[in-house]
C-alpha cells in the first residue's frame, strides 16, 4: 500500500486513545438513550388517551413488557460491546487474528487476498463467541423476569450458531476477495470508483426495482378502473396532476404489513399500494384467513394515505433524499479514503510499520475510525426522513384529508399494535417516522391552525 508522505503525523499511541475515547462515548450515549426509553416505558403504565378504545390494555401491558425487554438487552449489549471493544484495540486483537491467519497459510501462501479470506473466517467465529454474553444474559435472566419469549433447548443455540458461521462464509467469502481484489487492482483512488458503482447501481435500481424485487412481495398491477376506490383515489390524483396510469396495487404473498409508498421520477414514478392496507384486503371474507377479517382501511382513509404519498411526490422528497444519500456517500468515501491511507491507523490498533491489510482497514476504519461523522450523518439523515413524513402529513391536511388521515394512522396502528410510547430523544436517534403520538399531535396542530388562520 503506498501512502503519501505528507500525511501529518501523529503518535499512534495517542491515536488509540482517541479511538478508544470516540468508541466509549459512541456506546455511553447510546446506552443513555435506552435507558431513557426504558424509564419512559415504565412510566407509561396506561393506554395514553389518544388511543383508549383502540389498543387494549392487556396488549398495550404486553406491548410495554417486551419493549422493556428489548431496551434492557440493548443496553447490556451495547455495555459488553464497548468493554470487549476497547479490549480489543488495546491489547492488539486485529493484528494477533491477523497473524493467525498469516501463520495458517504459512506453508501455501503469502497472498494478501488469501490471508484475507482465512482472517474473515476466524473473525467470524470470535463474533459467533462473542455474542454468547449477550444470548445468555437474554435466556438466563431476561427470559425469566419477563417471559416474553420461547424458550429453546441450549444445542439449538449451538446450531444455530454453527450454521451462523456457515451461511456467513457464503456473502462473507465472495465479498473479501473482490474488496481486496478491487483495491488492489483499482490502486489509491478505489473509494471513490466505489461511490461511482454505487451511484449507478441506485440508478439501476430505480428502473429494475419493479420487476426484480417487487415479484418477492407479490404480484404487482395497475389500479383497475370502475371500482369505488379507483374513483376516490383518481380525484385527489386529479387535483394533484398524478396519472392513474402510474397508481399500482400489490397483491402480496404474506406480508401482513400495510403500506403503500411512493418512489421513481418522471415516467417511471408510481404510487404503490400494499392489498394488506386495503379493508380485507379488497377480497370476499370466505377467502381470508381469521385473522385478516377486518383488518385494513376504509376507502377514504386509503385515499388519505395516497394523499399523503403524493405529498412525497409534490414535494420533491425522492429527488431531495437521492440527492442526499448520494452526497453522504460521497463524503464517506472520500473521508474512509483518507482514513484507510492513514499508516498511524494502522499502528495505532498494533501492526507494525509498513503492514496496512486492506480487510482490516475496513474494519477498522468503519467500525472506529469513522464513528463520530457517521453518528451525526445518520442522525441528521432521520431528522430529514421525519421531516419529509411531517411536509407529506400537512400536504394531506391541506387537501382535505386530516380526519381521514388520523383515522387511517389509527387503524393501521391498531391493525399491528407496537408500542406507541416512545422518549422523545430516544426517537430523535433511532426513528425514520415521527410516533403515532407524535403524528396525531401534529394533525391537531394543523387543525388548530387552520381554524386560527380562518
Amino acid at each position: 500500500m503506498v501512502f503519501y508522505d505528507t500525511w501529518p503525523k501523529l503518535e499512534p499511541r495517542h491515536l488509540l486513545y482517541i479511538l478508544m475515547l470516540v468508541l466509549f462515548i459512541d456506546h455511553i450515549w447510546e446506552i443513555i438513550l435506552a435507558k431513557r426509553q426504558q424509564l419512559t416505558c415504565l412510566g407509561a403504565i396506561t393506554v395514553p388517551e389518544e388511543l383508549r378504545g383502540i389498543i387494549p390494555p392487556e396488549i398495550f401491558h404486553r406491548a410495554r413488557i417486551y419493549e422493556l425487554h428489548k431496551m434492557e438487552l440493548f443496553i447490556w449489549k451495547h455495555v459488553m460491546d464497548v468493554i470487549i471493544s476497547l479490549l480489543e484495540l488495546y491489547f492488539g486483537f486485529y493484528p494477533f487474528v491477523w497473524g493467525l491467519a498469516t501463520s495458517t497459510l504459512a506453508s501455501l501462501t503469502d497472498k494478501e487476498i488469501w490471508i484475507s479470506l482465512i482472517f474473515v473466517f476466524y473473525l467470524t467465529i470470535y463474533i459467533t463467541l462473542r455474542c454468547l454474553p449477550v444470548l445468555l444474559y437474554d435466556k438466563c435472566i431476561l427470559e425469566l423476569r419477563y417471559g416474553t419469549q420461547q424458550r429453546f433447548p441450549c444445542y439449538i443455540y449451538f446450531c444455530m450458531g454453527l450454521l451462523s458461521i456457515v451461511l456467513s462464509q457464503i456473502v462473507l467469502a465472495p465479498l473479501t476477495l473482490l474488496i481486496v481484489f478491487s483495491v488492489q487492482a483499482i490502486g489509491y483512488y478505489f473509494f471513490l470508483y466505489f461511490w461511482l458503482m454505487w451511484a449507478l447501481f441506485t440508478i439501476f435500481l430505480v428502473f429494475f426495482l419493479p420487476y426484480l424485487c417487487i415479484p418477492c412481495i407479490g404480484h404487482q398491477r395497475r389500479l383497475p378502473p370502475g371500482s369505488l376506490l379507483y374513483a376516490d383515489i383518481k380525484q385527489v390524483c386529479d387535483v394533484t396532476g398524478f396519472p392513474m396510469s402510474r397508481v399500482f396495487i400489490i397483491r402480496t404473498k404474506s406480508m401482513q404489513y400495510s403500506n403503500a409508498y411512493f418512489y421513481g421520477s418522471c415516467c417511471l414514478k408510481r404510487i404503490v399500494i400494499f392489498d394488506t392496507l386495503l379493508y380485507n384486503k379488497g377480497l370476499p371474507i370466505q377467502e381470508l384467513q381469521p385473522y385478516e377479517v377486518g383488518r385494513g382501511l376504509t376507502n377514504p382513509q386509503v385515499v388519505a394515505v395516497v394523499a399523503h404519498e403524493l405529498g412525497h411526490w409534490r414535494k420533491g422528497h425522492f429527488y431531495k433524499a437521492t440527492f442526499i444519500m448520494k452526497v453522504h456517500f460521497l463524503l464517506t468515501m472520500v473521508l474512509f479514503g483518507l482514513l484507510f491511507h492513514c499508516p498511524q491507523l494502522y499502528q495505532a490498533v498494533g501492526f507494525v510499520p509498513g503492514l496496512c491489510p486492506i480487510i482490516v482497514g475496513f474494519i477498522i476504519v468503519l467500525r472506529f475510525a469513522m464513528t463520530p461523522y457517521l453518528t451525526l450523518a445518520n442522525f441528521l439523515m432521520l431528522w430529514n426522513l421525519r421531516r419529509f413524513e411531517y411536509a407529506a402529513d400537512r400536504f394531506a391536511h391541506r387537501l382535505g384529508y386530516s380526519m381521514q388521515l388520523r383515522l387511517a394512522l389509527i387503524k393501521i396502528y391498531a391493525d399491528h399494535m407496537s408500542f406507541p410510547v416512545y422518549d422523545s430523544c430516544y426517537a430523535r436517534w433511532h426513528h425514520t417516522h415521527p410516533t403515532i403520538l407524535q403524528r396525531l399531535a401534529y394533525q391537531q396542530r394543523l387543525d388548530a391552525e387552520a381554524y386560527y388562520n380562518t
